[in-house]
């Protein structure tokens, strides 16, 4: 069974790629020279827009896992988020 350390949600948008844990626990962040470009403030909203949806992707990958159980340890995540065009299928680190 996959323990929970390994899952991973990673999401990327306008030169911003994040990748975290379960719960939103972040795992790396990277800047492209392009993200740069756009100012403190662009910057500063687009990471956390990306993170709010590499946490969806880890949260339903737990959420999934877990099967009903996951609504009994308050784990929930926006459907929405979780689902874009950058899904990836190397949601585990072994």
């Amino acid at each position: 069974m996959t323990d929970f350390a390994t899952i991973v949600g990673k999401a990327s948008a306008d030169g911003v790629t994040v990748e975290v844990g379960v719960g939103g626990r972040l795992r790396a962040v990277k800047l492209s020279p392009q993200a740069l470009r756009y100012g403190a403030a662009n910057l500063a909203e687009t990471v956390v827009s990306v993170a709010a949806r590499a946490t969806a992707k880890a949260n339903q990958r737990y959420a999934q896992l877990l099967g009903r159980d996951a609504a009994r340890v308050g784990l929930g995540y926006d459907p929405e988020l979780a689902s874009d065009d950058d899904f990836d299928r190397d949601w585990t680190r072994e």
